[in-house]
């Protein structure tokens, strides 16, 4: 049995044939191709509305609405190399900056658990008023990074909770374990 579950992992080591999956219990899975692991994130009332991996399947883009609580959750999951953990990285893409950001007030550098992020709010883009709150969280895991944007059109202070909670969602599970526990079934 062992000779089996070791020839299993040998064969297939890292194989990930999709990006996303959504999981019975309303979680969504993402990775890539070369990222160690899967992040799973709780995404109830939510919908796949993009989805693209680079060619080298290290880098991806995930793009996702709540068709409910009407917010918007994107990601990119890459190679780690401008920074070595969560607040280096919040830090990194603060400091890149983004001329889509237009004006923003109320700038928050802050942590939900370990997990660094930045937020502000823009009351205006493109001369609307939109009431919009954007939060960027950033997780480090492997030698990889997750880049994580969540926007709300028409924000208030009592939706902050959303952003929290699908911040703290976040589980990493290793391609290498989720294949061992497949191959024990498999042996079943």
């Amino acid at each position: 049995m062992r000779l089996l579950l070791l020839s299993l992992l040998i064969i297939f080591p890292f194989s990930v044939f999709a990006q996303t999956t959504r999981t019975t219990s309303g979680q969504i899975t993402f990775t890539t191709p070369g990222a160690p692991w899967n992040v799973l994130f709780d995404a109830k009332n939510f919908t796949l509305a993009e989805q693209k991996v680079k060619s080298d399947g290290r880098s991806g883009y995930f793009l996702m609405n709540n068709d409910v609580e009407h917010y918007t959750v994107s990601l990119w999951i890459e190679p780690v190399d401008k920074c070595s953990d969560s607040k280096a990285c919040r830090d990194h893409v603060l400091s890149l900056g983004n001329p889509r950001w237009g004006k923003f007030e109320k700038l928050v550098k802050s942590e939900i658990g370990e997990i660094s992020y930045f937020e502000f709010y823009r009351p205006v883009v493109d001369n609307q008023p939109v009431k919009m709150l954007d939060m960027y969280a950033e997780f480090v895991k492997e030698g990889f990074w997750i880049d994580l944007h969540i926007t709300k059109v028409l924000y208030t202070e009592k939706d902050h909770a959303l952003f929290e909670n699908f911040v703290r969602s976040a589980k990493f599970e290793f391609k290498n374990r989720q294949l061992i526990a497949q191959a024990k079934k498999w042996l079943e």
